[in-house]
């Protein structure tokens, strides 16, 4: 699926620069993956949140993806200018609010068995007990995983 990131062995580096390293290999490899799909990130992330069937307003979709409204305002608006998102107006409303359109659906649905199937993939490989166990680790330390890293002088990083 193209080249990995250069992975240091374990003993010869930190635990925190040996997890960067795996998660940049990651990545590498899900950025080729995305490649072979139809939708774009954005599309994909937009989709994913309207998987639900909810409707939402641009600040709600905004709000969900902690992303700009700016942000959201253009990428909602050519997701819905190709067709993957429709849009109305309730009575007496002065926002619009959004939904899947059916093409959105069957193209995130297509690009969703893509994507799932690489992950599906890679934990057969694993077998059934590594599998179990990789996915409660990593549970476990997206649990713990502070979402604004501190510095050493007790602040929080940008």
């Amino acid at each position: 699926m193209g080249d990995r990131w250069p992975l240091p062995e374990a003993g010869g580096v930190s635990r925190a620069r040996l997890l960067a390293s795996y998660l940049a290999s990651l990545d590498l490899q899900r950025r080729a993956l995305e490649a072979q799909l139809h939708l774009s990130t954005s599309e994909l992330r937009i989709l994913w949140l309207f998987s639900d069937g909810r409707h939402r307003t641009l600040r709600e979709i905004a709000d969900s993806l902690r992303l700009e409204q700016s942000t959201v305002n253009r990428q909602v608006n050519a997701a819905h200018a190709a067709g993957l998102l429709g849009r109305s107006r309730p009575e007496g409303g002065n926002a619009y609010v959004f939904f899947s359109a059916p093409a959105g659906v069957a193209a995130f649905e297509e690009d969703l068995v893509t994507s799932l199937g690489a992950y599906e993939t890679a934990l057969q490989q694993l077998g059934p007990d590594d599998a179990a166990t990789f996915l409660q680790t990593l549970r476990r330390f997206l649990d713990v995983y502070p979402e604004a890293p501190e510095d050493p002088d007790g602040g929080s990083t940008p």
